[in-house]
């Protein structure tokens, strides 16, 4: 057995296992969960009206962690002294408060612009380690600085704190304190892009086509994510933060593309062999990702160098890589009401790409349930921004929007918990590498492949049967009965 790192173990008593990256922390009870474990049979702080009811008290926990006088205190030592208030949110439900990160304003006194205190969100973290989020930070914080010279119009970063290193300026959260740009987020508050007119949507693509312009100009050395030099005051590539599901440990960085696609694709393999990802469909998944590893060569092709996976580092094209906003599924982008971009925000685990996934289709181009039921294809907006390369004279950049494979390969079965909805995920992500097989054909014939030579796969098959019975370890979700063993929830 590979020794892989673990987030967290299973809190129960005797169990041994992994938590599950993508929902094992829970900040109510304080406990982490492996898949089994985190069943409503054993878990029940999962239920519905529970979790609700303690949404409200999570935040006055993080309000109770922050001290406002330190935080003033810091901001105005960074901005001529002026001195400032913090206002929090009314409630939970504020616009300000993100999925995974909560925001208060800085009110500067003498009616200067505002600033914005960035923290992450306590219970949204819980099953994530320390470590992976301070470093999160101190990436968002070093990537806003990169972008702070360039015509991006992301958010200026002032500083930031870790508490962990115990250089959170006495505030007692980490934190990152920003400017507050103007605007609202696109399809979440601001108009919605069926509401505008057709003059408005290509205004919107045509300024998301100059941003990807800009980014053109600042390519990077390596595919990661960026960090304060240890050296001192500079910034450098480090390991890539993640990804957009945050279920992955940091990982590079990388001076070849292929290097940076693989590693992607075998740290899902060591995840769900481990039980840490797709413990509800284990085989499955794990065929579907050892298919996007043996066919990323696919994605470093262009025109002129068509890799194949034999094609000798010396003869790939030199890579450069551009800024990636990697969470771009389209409330990222702040807006006018004339649809006028005027700011990109939530930059916590962007990173340096390879030019097909940097300047190629992308979320925002795409509904989200179109990569869940499908078609295979470029959308109407992918199409939209790739006329808008050209119009303004980077044809350069539109080519990467020959095909979506970049977007199939990172969004993968996008952590669904059931099989009936990554099947079809899973026949799209086929399709789009051209492999045009019904899904239960292929898996017949992957099995037999794989199954010669890959001994994580043949243990999980092994489980897999194990599973079907009902005296099986790995098939407590369906032991109702057990709740009475001392395993239930607190």
């Amino acid at each position: 057995m590979e020794n892989v790192p673990r987030f967290h173990t299973c809190s129960v008593p005797r169990c041994g296992r992994p938590s599950e990256r993508n929902c094992g922390g829970c900040d109510i009870c304080n406990r982490y969960m492996c898949f089994s474990h985190s069943s409503p049979w054993f878990h029940q702080c999962r239920h519905e009206a529970i979790w609700h009811s303690r949404r409200q008290a999570e935040f006055d926990r993080l309000r109770s962690l922050m001290d406002d006088t330190a935080v003033c205190r810091y901001a105005s030592s960074l901005n001529g002294g002026r001195k400032c208030r913090v206002e929090h949110p009314a409630t939970a439900r504020d616009a300000m408060v993100g999925t995974a990160n909560y925001h208060a304003r800085v009110r500067f006194s003498d009616g200067s612009p505002s600033w914005l205190i960035r923290v992450p969100r306590v219970a949204r973290m819980a099953a994530y380690p320390d470590a992976l989020i301070d470093y999160l930070i101190v990436s968002e914080y070093a990537t806003l600085k990169f972008l702070e010279p360039t015509a991006v119009p992301a958010p200026k970063a002032f500083g930031y704190g870790i508490r962990g290193a115990e250089t959170d300026h006495g505030v007692g959260v980490s934190f990152i304190l920003m400017e507050e740009l103007p605007g609202k987020p696109w399809d979440y508050g601001g108009i919605p892009e069926d509401d505008a007119t057709k003059h408005e949507r290509a205004k919107l693509w045509k300024g998301l086509a100059n941003v990807l312009a800009e980014l053109a100009k600042h390519p990077l050395p390596k595919a990661g994510s960026l960090r304060l030099s240890p050296e001192g005051g500079g910034l450098e590539v480090g390991p890539v933060a993640s990804d957009r599901f945050m279920v992955l440990d940091p990982f590079g960085p990388f001076e070849r593309a292929i290097d940076y696609y693989t590693a992607w694709a075998e740290q899902y393999l060591a995840l769900i062999a481990d039980g840490q990802l797709y413990a509800e469909h284990p085989v499955d998944a794990y065929l579907v990702y050892r298919f996007l590893k043996e066919n990323a060569w696919q994605l470093v092709q262009d025109d002129d160098d068509h890799a194949t996976e034999t094609t000798p580092a010396s003869k790939q094209q030199q890579q450069q890589f551009f800024m990636k906003h990697v969470d771009d599924v389209g409330h990222h982008l702040l807006v006018d009401d004339d649809l006028n971009i005027t700011g990109i925000i939530d930059w916590q685990m962007a990173r340096a790409v390879p030019p097909r996934e940097a300047f190629g289709p992308s979320l925002v181009t795409v509904d989200c349930s179109t990569m869940i039921r499908g078609p295979v294809g470029l959308t109407v907006r992918d199409v939209a921004v790739a006329d808008a390369l050209r119009e303004r004279g980077s044809p350069e950049l539109a080519r990467w929007s020959c095909d979506e494979k970049a977007r199939r390969f990172f969004w993968g079965l996008g952590l669904e918990d059931e099989w009936s909805y990554s099947l079809a995920e899973a026949q799209a992500i086929l399709e789009a590498f051209g492999v045009h097989q019904d899904w239960a054909a292929w898996r017949t014939m992957a099995l037999k492949r794989y199954s010669k030579t890959d001994k994580r796969l043949r243990r999980l098959r092994v489980l897999e049967r194990a599973s079907s019975t009902r005296s099986s370890p790995y098939n407590l979700r369906e032991r109702p009965g057990k709740v009475g063993s001392g395993l239930g929830a607190k």
